[in-house]
């Protein structure tokens, strides 16, 4: 939506959408205004099978709306269990495919083999390539020995409906320490749920008043034993749906990423948007999404201990703290714009995928051209 958004106020592109009617941002993307191609997909495992027989119709329908719409382009923003089916349709009518990659490789903990071998041949059949983060770019760089200029680096900004999520900025007289820790996501073994409890159990004994809520849905079994020996912990182990997000976000201070790997956090840009700094640890793309001071702090390792050291910087400082929720939005404030530049530079084949000297963590800029030329003139 967000890119979207961004694409449509570009003179450059005739954009169109073709999203599914069962997105839970059907109504707000729709509110865009930008015409497209819309598509009953599924909510389930049994209206996915039902959806099947559909397949061949759908795929017709999206390559006659390509062709009639003389699309040169087609950027897919996630993978989709329809995509491999959408691809010969793409071909057909004659457009390029630029496949939007959040995560290259499984993340440790993911057994799920079938997803990386489909992962795997989307992004051979792909054009070109949209990371968002240079971590993900390395891997596909390595993985699949993809060419720099075949990737554009474009992280995310803050999620706009949550933006600042009710909270507002405390007046520096009034800055107090975080108190209330929120670890929020799936629940599975790079996300490193044991080094938080660990960090929390050793900070609890010097704060008493401090508290952490677990938000997620996953097997929490190999933590129970820890959690039963731990106070003020309140677990939610389940599926977290959209509407429930603001008032999770409104009653935490601090959010926690001790993730063991990271392609990038969606939770890091949820807690931005929230007014939220973030402590985790260098994993992976965290690197380059929290900058230390302004939005958050990195851990010096990847252990409970130091996880624990950097948490209790905030907790001790609250001046500090207060330094990170004003500097969040100033860091933030542009990044969609940069995004849609560098996705918009890429697509048009108009030479770097990002401008020089970058505002978000240490993303660099490419220096060679696109290989994406357009079959027509932009329009």
């Amino acid at each position: 939506m967000e890119v979207a958004r961004e694409l449509s106020r570009r003179d450059e592109f005739n954009l169109h959408l073709s999203v599914s009617r069962d997105c839970d941002l059907y109504r707000e993307i729709k509110e865009l205004g930008i015409p497209g191609f819309d598509v009953d997909t599924y909510r389930d495992v049994g209206s996915a099978v039902m959806a099947l027989s559909r397949l061949p119709q759908v795929r017709r329908q999206f390559r006659e709306y390509l062709e009639r719409h003389e699309i040169d382009v087609v950027l897919c923003t996630m993978q989709h269990l329809w995509n491999p089916f959408m691809l010969p349709a793409i071909r057909r009518a004659g457009a390029r495919y630029v496949v939007t990659i959040h995560d290259a490789a499984l993340h440790p903990g993911e057994r799920f083999l079938p997803y990386q071998w489909w992962l795997d041949w989307e992004i051979r059949k792909a054009d070109g390539y949209v990371v968002l983060s240079d971590h993900v770019g390395g891997v596909l760089r390595t993985r699949h020995r993809t060419a720099p200029d075949r990737i554009a680096v474009a992280p995310c900004g803050p999620f706009n409906q949550f933006i600042d999520a009710g909270r507002t900025c405390r007046p520096a007289g009034e800055a107090r320490a975080p108190r209330r820790l929120l670890f929020f996501g799936r629940i599975i073994a790079y996300k490193g749920l044991d080094l938080l409890l660990d960090a929390y159990g050793r900070l609890k004994a010097d704060y008493p008043d401090l508290s952490l809520a677990i938000y997620g849905d996953g097997d929490i079994s190999p933590y129970r034993a820890a959690l039963d020996g731990l106070a003020d912990v309140t677990v939610e182990n389940r599926y977290i749906g959209e509407e429930e997000l603001r008032g999770v976000l409104e009653e935490a201070d601090l959010v926690v990423l001790p993730y063991r790997e990271a392609s990038q956090s969606g939770v890091l840009v949820l807690a931005e948007a929230a007014g939220l700094p973030v402590v985790g640890t260098p994993a992976g793309a965290l690197v380059e999404q929290i900058v230390p001071g302004v939005n958050g702090l990195i851990a010096a390792g990847i252990s409970g201990e130091e996880l624990a050291a950097s948490i209790g910087r905030l907790l001790d400082d609250p001046a500090l703290y207060h330094r990170c929720v004003q500097g969040i939005s100033r860091n933030a404030e542009d990044r969609w714009s940069e995004a849609g530049d560098r996705i918009s530079r890429f697509l048009l084949g108009a030479g770097p995928s990002a401008p020089p000297g970058p505002r978000y963590g240490t993303v660099p800029a490419s220096g060679t051209a696109s290989r994406l030329p357009l079959r027509r003139q932009a329009r």
